[in-house]
């Protein structure tokens, strides 16, 4: 059995998940989904976050703002 993987940005509204793209399947393929949910940018407040405890200072400066706008390019923002 081959297993053809494509990564595939989707939105989910009233119950569904509605692909940006459209999909070549068939009427009624199944298909597996793996959800990975992308960041909210409005929830990550790195200033807030550095200033919380001596530990989130700590991963503040091991790179958090570094990933999180490696995530920004990679979604094309």
């Amino acid at each position: 059995m081959t297993l053809r993987v494509r990564l595939i940005e989707a939105q989910y509204e009233g119950g569904l998940l509605r692909p940006s793209t459209p999909l070549a399947l068939r009427p009624g393929e199944r298909v597996g989904l793996i959800v990975v949910r992308k960041p909210d940018p409005s929830r990550w407040d790195f200033a807030r976050l550095s200033k919380s405890s001596a530990e989130d200072a700590a991963l503040t400066e091991q790179g958090l703002e570094d990933w999180a706008a490696s995530l920004d390019q990679e979604d094309g923002r």
